[in-house]
């Protein structure tokens, strides 16, 4: 299953209905946190008709320095591109939206665990990637890598690295067990018909396993949503 598609034209989105009998329908919105106002005003037309929704979001000052150069790219003009934050407006769909994400405190008491050198590192190099987006980067820039699919690609293999397994395992695989207690707990509930769950692409991997192997639902529908052109 492709999530995150670049071609020649565009970065594309796909998203998925997921479905089983006599149980809620689930609706995978799998994310680039920057994108064009259409990509999200999309997103928002879907999101309208979800009963609950499924959200990420760490509350955390840590988990906000590493999304710093998400905000910084709505500052270059010549990408002419806006931030998920600021295009999704939590009010319009009150009512409807369930913090699914780890809780602010937990986040930093495992960030504090990493290794020393490993945060030294990423205090360095976030600075210098922000700097280069600042001065050099495109949509081209941002474009490249993108594309992810729901089994790692060969590159992805060829460039794991050891020294940041932990920051990987933090980020998505201690993440995305908090977000499937929140769909297990959706889905024994049984109540709620369509679910949204909107997260980052990346953790959409252990969300359609879990729904499809565990819990043996189905795609019923797939689309794809352009989140910018090239």
């Amino acid at each position: 299953m492709q999530f995150i598609e670049k071609n020649s034209f565009n970065v594309r989105s796909a998203v998925y209905l997921l479905k089983k009998d006599g149980a809620p329908d689930f609706f995978l919105f799998p994310m680039i946190h920057v994108g064009s106002q259409t990509f999200y005003d999309e997103i928002a037309q879907r999101l309208m008709t979800c009963d609950l929704i499924l959200a990420e979001g760490v509350a955390s000052k840590r988990a906000n320095l590493l999304t710093l150069s998400y905000r910084i790219v709505k500052r270059i003009k010549r990408m002419e591109l806006v931030t998920q934050q600021d295009a999704l407006k939590a009010a319009a769909f009150r009512g409807k939206v369930t913090n699914a994400d780890m809780a602010g405190n937990a986040f930093d008491a495992r960030w504090s665990s990493l290794p020393l050198l490993l945060r030294i590192q990423l205090f360095f190099l976030l600075p210098v990637y922000i700097l280069y987006l600042l001065f050099f980067g495109t949509r081209q820039t941002l474009a490249e890598n993108i594309a992810l699919e729901d089994l790692p690609s060969e590159d992805e293999i060829l460039l794991e690295d050891e020294r940041v397994a932990d920051l990987d395992s933090l980020l998505i695989d201690e993440r995305d067990r908090t977000l499937l207690g929140n769909i297990k707990r959706v889905y024994e509930s049984g109540g709620t018909k369509t679910v949204g769950v909107i997260y980052g692409a990346r953790h959409m991997r252990n969300a359609v396993d879990f729904l499809m192997r565990t819990l043996n639902y189905h795609v019923a529908k797939a689309e794809w949503v352009t989140v910018f052109d090239l």
